[in-house]
């Protein structure tokens, strides 16, 4: 619940009562419409927003928000887990800037809220193991209005600051 207010106060669009309905599943109203699952949801802020996607890159959205729902509560409460789908996602950051190519989007800003956890309670070494994740979470969270009220990840590895420089 809490990515989709991070969303909804980066995309400056308001999010409604965010709660689980009789089913489970996370829903909100927008616009006097019922909107129920965490990637329509957060597609929904980002078009009510005026956010403009190609067809393909609401359907690599929708598909990454939806992976990011179905496992990251598992990765939080298991650490092996953990490794696991973190290693999948740094796999694909090995020849991407973003989840879905090289331009930042409202999928990036939401896996970062989610994947925020995990990161957070890495090591030095899981650090450097995961290089691609860091880098992606390093340059996400210092676009503007990004972190919101939590503190920056810190991502100071050696290879990180080769790979990753800070941002000026």
């Amino acid at each position: 619940m809490e990515v989709v207010k991070y969303i909804g106060k980066y995309l400056n669009t308001p999010v409604g009562t965010v709660c689980y309905n009789t089913d489970k599943v996370l829903t909100t109203v927008l616009d006097k419409e019922n909107v129920e699952g965490f990637a329509s949801i957060i597609l929904r802020l980002a078009a009510k927003s005026g956010v403009t996607m190609s067809p393909e890159q609401k359907l690599l959205s929708y598909q990454w928000l939806e992976h990011l729902a179905l496992y990251s509560n598992q990765a939080v409460a298991n650490p092996t887990f953990a490794k696991n789908f973190l290693q999948g996602i740094n796999a694909t950051l090995e020849n991407n800037t973003y989840l879905i190519g090289n331009n930042l989007t409202v999928t990036d800003i939401a896996a970062y809220h989610v994947l925020y956890p995990l990161i957070e309670r890495l090591t030095v070494s899981e650090q450097e193991s995961l290089l691609h994740v860091c880098r992606w979470s390093k340059h996400i969270q210092s676009q503007p209005k990004v972190s919101g009220s939590r503190t920056p990840l810190p991502l100071n590895t050696l290879n990180l600051s080769l790979h990753a420089p800070a941002v000026h």
